[in-house]
């Protein structure tokens, strides 16, 4: 009997499955069904959605596999909106009729943890924690994310709240995220950072063979960060990152690199 491969730190983003916000092509069906496998078979159970276009993606690859049970789903308010299919629009805030729609785009009955994009109206936003722990006590959602979270945003949470994951930018030009998270290891809730390359197309700015690994092995070994999503469009990646995590703590010359490219 085979055992579970030990968890990793890293979650697949759902940007692998879009053509959008990389600066690499798109991968095939056959090839994103490899890299969910890879994943899946090399500890890396969180995949992350952000836009419908990737639940509706990631829905059809878990099924092609038959192994939506090993998944932890995780997927956010941007949907599909009338005459904007073929766009990526913005967030829009939660209504109830939103997550069936999200439930049969991925071809699931539950989402895992499901992730509230933060803005200024307090009165909207609680409200949308409200509809999110309703559909936690109705078992349609495991626990609930904030998303794009700011200091100001974990104050002002209800006591009786259920969120347990905290989402955000955590790179070389997004380190601010720090206080954030620093908080949120506080009250006792997950961290999740976004977003290690800052985009796909800055590993083509700073034009180095080593950016790429040295920028995911700085998030990763930040001590509030507890999980780093990382988009993937080819398979070998898979293990080239997990690699990366494995490699242990910069050297004092790889800070310097760092150093530079901020």
């Amino acid at each position: 009997m085979s055992c579970m491969p030990n968890l990793s730190k890293l979650g697949l983003g759902g940007h692998t499955f879009i053509e959008e916000l990389g600066n690499d092509p798109l991968a095939s069906f056959e090839e994103q069904c490899t890299i969910v496998r890879e994943c899946l078979d090399n500890g890396i159970q969180l995949i992350d959605t952000t836009y419908y276009q990737e639940r509706v993606a990631l829905g059809n690859v878990l099924r092609a596999l038959g192994r939506r049970q090993e998944v932890q789903i995780m997927a956010w308010n941007f949907f599909n909106l009338p005459g904007q299919s073929d766009k990526l629009v913005g967030y829009s805030s939660y209504e109830p009729h939103h997550i069936d729609v999200m439930l049969s785009e991925l071809q699931t009955d539950f989402i895992d943890v499901l992730v509230i994009h933060t803005h200024d109206d307090e009165h909207k936003l609680l409200q949308e924690i409200e509809l999110a722990k309703q559909w936690v006590e109705q078992g349609k959602v495991g626990t609930v994310g904030l998303g794009m979270a700011e200091p100001a945003h974990l104050n002002r949470l209800p006591a009786d709240h259920p969120v347990t994951h905290i989402l955000a930018p955590y790179n070389i030009a997004h380190q601010r995220t720090k206080e954030t998270f620093v908080i949120a290891k506080e009250m006792g809730l997950t961290t999740v950072a976004l977003s290690p390359f800052v985009r796909g197309w800055k590993l083509d700015e700073i034009n180095s063979e080593q950016a790429a690994d040295l920028l995911l092995r700085w998030v990763s070994e930040q001590q509030v960060v507890d999980r780093v999503i990382v988009s993937m469009r080819k398979a070998d990646w898979v293990h080239t990152n997990l690699q990366a995590t494995q490699r242990g703590t910069l050297t004092e010359e790889e800070n310097r690199l760092i150093k530079e490219w901020m």
